[in-house]
């Protein structure tokens, strides 16, 4: 069977390449979800592949209010308007003759226009409950009747929940449920295809933003296709930039592709450490410093204060400094980005300070331990030696639960700093505790880290 790739990021994905040619497929869900906003945004990005699209609005607002929502989107073009999309209103032809004269007006007009997408948006729930079963049924036999002789796709866009198409989501070949998932103050916007016919699909929920761009699907990082599950440790041994820690690690650094783990209390000391890792990025080895609490010009400012070279690593272009983690971003969005900026910046050194970051959304408490489990399995599959900072507290705050042990056991390599209050501390010195380190040895468990404090260290 032919595909119609959608092209809209993550949809594709999940569906396994995209829609069937011919097939009929409810889009459901309520008012401002980003129905209208995703069948826009397939129909204009399918109109740059010279891919016709008949949109039919059912309601009796005009399309032309829809239209200058639409031009704030980067995908809207307002040249292929009635060139390549062809907006139709079927408001009159369903209050004065029912479903069959919308029937009749779909036929002619997808004649007319020759279409290969056909978008009817506005099928009210309430409305079509009010009609005769077997004037519903009828409707969807004779729509898929159509759009299959036309090799022609057809997207449905309802509210509610498709109650009153219960017998009919029997008959179309897809259903896309959308809703806008609220908990305490915050909301996620979440989409699950609960029904696909001819293909495999990544099932479950999945995350999904709206932004200028239109919508950004993020299917579950941990229900991807295994490009390559037998990604291992490389052999290469990357210093760690802290030298007392590499004189104790019979490697010499940690292993290529390794995930390391610093866990401590406010003020131990991991963002230091972070940034000493961070700053030993080259040119022939970028890095990337995610930061989930500090600002960039405060990391640079940090790292003068201790003799460390992060501002001079960006200035040469090895490292890029980026903020991470927004309270609207979902947690697949967030690792999805990761990602995406990893292969963008050819990334070989990897530091995300603070996983409360991560913690601080609504899917970590439930599915937060197979989703660091993948998104590490990414990282060491991309040749991506990487360093994480966790706070146990700020974490257990985030996610409303505590660190669990098993957490920790996804990474190679795991360091913790003693837990002793800070007027027992010295300042120009901290002591790093050995937990584990994968397919090595050390030379002893703690490590006493110098910190090249300047004499009179700046307020930061």
């Amino acid at each position: 069977m032919k595909r119609l790739a959608t092209l809209v990021d993550g949809l594709d994905e999940i569906l396994n390449g995209g829609l069937f040619e011919g097939g009929v497929y409810i889009f459901e869900g309520p008012p401002g979800v980003g129905k209208t906003t995703l069948a826009n945004q397939i129909a204009y990005t399918l109109a740059r592949r010279e891919t016709r699209t008949l949109y039919v609005t059912m309601l009796a607002e005009s399309y032309a209010r829809m239209l200058q929502h639409m031009e704030q989107q980067i995908f809207f073009d307002h040249q292929e308007v009635n060139a390549k999309v062809f907006y139709v209103s079927g408001y009159r032809e369903l209050e004065q003759g029912g479903l069959r004269a919308v029937v009749e007006l779909l036929r002619g007009e997808l004649l007319r226009h020759r279409a290969s997408l056909l978008v009817i948006d506005g099928l009210v729930v309430e409305s079509l409950a009010s009609k005769a079963n077997d004037s519903v049924r009828q409707f969807v036999h004779e729509l898929q009747s159509l759009v299959s002789a036309m090799s022609c796709t057809c997207l449905v866009l309802t509210s509610g929940n498709g109650n009153a198409l219960s017998a009919e989501q029997t008959m179309v070949d897809g259903i896309f449920s959308f809703e806008d998932h609220g908990f305490h103050w915050r909301a996620e916007r979440r989409i699950q295809v609960r029904k696909f016919r001819g293909s495999q699909i990544i099932r479950g929920q999945h995350t999904f933003c709206i932004s200028t761009q239109g919508l950004q699907i993020f299917p579950r990082l941990e229900s991807l296709p295994l490009v390559d599950g037998s990604a291992k440790l490389g052999s290469d041994a990357i210093p760690t930039g802290i030298p007392a820690l590499d004189a104790v690690l019979r490697s010499g650094g940690f292993f290529s592709g390794s995930a390391s783990v610093i866990t401590g209390q406010s003020g131990a000391g991991k963002t230091t450490l972070a940034l000493a890792f961070a700053a030993a990025s080259s040119l022939a080895s970028p890095g990337l410093l995610l930061s989930c609490t500090e600002l960039g010009g405060d990391l640079r400012r940090m790292g003068s204060a201790v003799g460390i070279g992060v501002h001079e690593a960006v200035n040469c272009g090895a490292l890029t400094i980026k903020n991470f983690g927004h309270e609207d971003e979902s947690m697949d969005e967030m690792g999805h980005k990761l990602l995406r900026m990893v292969d963008e910046l050819k990334v070989r050194r990897l530091v995300l300070d603070g996983l409360a970051g991560l913690a601080d959304t609504l899917a970590f408490p439930e599915r937060g331990y197979r989703f660091l489990g993948r998104l590490l399995s990414e990282l060491r599959r991309r040749g991506v030696t990487s360093l994480f900072t966790v706070d146990p507290a700020a974490l257990a705050v985030a996610a409303a639960t505590p660190l669990a042990e098993g957490v920790v056991g996804w990474f190679d390599n795991a360091f913790s700093f003693d837990a002793l209050p800070e007027s027992a501390r010295r300042q120009d010195q901290r002591s790093l505790v050995i937990a584990k380190i994968r397919g090595s040895g050390v030379t002893q468990s703690v490590v006493n880290v110098q910190l090249p404090f300047p004499n009179k260290p700046p307020s930061i």
